[in-house]
């Protein structure tokens, strides 16, 4: 897992866990223990999935380089507040959620496929939602919010579309996001 994969996922996480209404805690708690940028905590920098003296598990092959030190990560949990916020005052169009989900349910579908139909989705929201916020920003946080809708809506897909979401920010604003943090780090 890279510094950006990383970086990321814990944008998205921290965005979840700091918006508002969110019913999905106990499916957070439980990514938290597989997420590479939490290994940081038990210092844990060995073979993965090797046992480490305090119990913990390490899930990913890291470097020193590839953790997130805690500034970033600080950084990264007040950009992650601060779009909570803003997504906790925009409504999504149920339909969409709900075409989403159904389309995601479909376990047959490979990754790239589901990719897709996000993509579509976060497409027919950049067009119906307007925001006065720049465009990079706006799609950023509705394909966060989008994924806590679908969430929300549907628990079990909560692993997969977290995983897909993330994917799917690194294809397509990894950039921004670099640029974000790094911003707000200076």
């Amino acid at each position: 897992m890279d510094q950006d994969h990383g970086q990321t996922s814990l944008l998205l996480y921290n965005f979840l866990q700091c918006s508002s209404n969110n019913t999905f805690q106990k499916e957070l708690k439980e990514l938290d223990s597989e997420l590479a940028v939490f290994v940081s905590k038990s210092d844990c920098l060995e073979q993965e999935y090797e046992l480490q003296t305090d119990g913990n598990r390490c899930y990913f092959d890291m470097s020193r380089e590839e953790i997130l030190d805690s500034e970033r990560q600080e950084v990264i949990q007040r950009i992650a507040a601060h779009l909570a916020q803003i997504g906790d005052t925009i409504s999504i169009q149920p339909s969409l959620v709900d075409n989403l989900i159904q389309q995601l349910r479909n376990i047959n579908l490979p990754d790239e496929d589901k990719k897709r139909y996000l993509a579509a989705a976060m497409e027919q929201m950049m067009q119906t939602i307007p925001l006065d916020l720049e465009q990079e920003k706006a799609q950023l946080l509705l394909t966060m919010l989008v994924a806590k809708k679908v969430m929300t809506h549907a628990p079990s897909l909560f692993r997969s579309i977290f995983y897909i979401t993330v994917d799917y920010m690194n294809q397509n604003l990894i950039t921004y996001i670099r640029n974000l943090v790094r911003n707000d780090m200076d």
